[in-house]
């Protein structure tokens, strides 16, 4: 499935020329205006890169990038800059923003190609090793939380307890922290935690924790 770019640029023939450019590789999807090129963008079907004009009516390009990485759901999109406006200072800026690379004008269709490959082929890179990230994030997740369990069940054990005593009061500490308002996050880290209330149970010698009659003052 090819991926898509967003061109957005307020001159017409500039589209039609960076689509004549791009169309065999990629699909293309085109806007004039700042606002539409933000719809799009957050649509349902965002495209994978938005090469984007800075000198255009109302919403500029700086702008358009700016709202694009402020935005959740955007911030990863790569845009490259394509535009007559080409200071050093320009550059700087876009890049600080947020930008991954300028193309002057008037536009060299292999330096384009080029440069929108080359951009592309590093998003996905960078998505892959996301991805992969996220991946051992979770297993080390799970696994924190297999030891905090085990540990909590390992307290257990030194009195009469069942084991599903420490099932039940993980999800009833979880159940009272939302009552008083604790968000989703924070009731997660109550359930995950909970287990680990008797933990200095293992400790104890058994002598005191299990002995049958009144302890004595020592």
């Amino acid at each position: 499935m090819k991926q898509t770019i967003l061109v957005v640029d307020d001159e017409p023939a500039n589209i039609d020329l960076l689509v004549d450019c791009l169309k065999d590789d990629y699909q293309i999807k085109a806007a004039t205006r700042g606002e539409k090129a933000l719809r799009i963008a957050r649509s349902s079907e965002p495209p994978d890169m938005v090469l984007l004009d800075i000198m255009m009516p109302g919403m500029d390009g700086l702008e358009v990038c700016r709202q694009l990485k402020a935005d959740f759901t955007t911030r990863h999109l790569p845009i490259i800059f394509i535009t007559a406006k080409m200071t050093v200072e320009d550059e700087i800026r876009g890049l600080q923003m947020g930008a991954v690379d300028y193309i002057a004008k008037p536009i060299c269709p292999p330096i384009v190609k080029a440069r929108v490959r080359t951009q592309l082929a590093l998003h996905d890179q960078n998505r892959e090793l996301d991805a992969k990230v996220r991946i051992q994030i979770a297993q080390l997740h799970e696994t924190r939380l297999a030891i905090i369990r085990r540990l909590g069940r390992a307290a257990e054990y030194k009195d009469n307890e069942t084991g599903l005593h420490v099932i039940r009061m993980s999800h009833y500490a979880q159940l009272l922290g939302r009552a008083i308002g604790m968000d989703e996050h924070h009731a997660e880290l109550l359930l995950n935690a909970a287990p680990m209330h008797d933990i200095g149970k293992i400790g104890i010698p058994d002598s005191i924790l299990q002995k049958p009659g009144k302890l004595t003052a020592e």
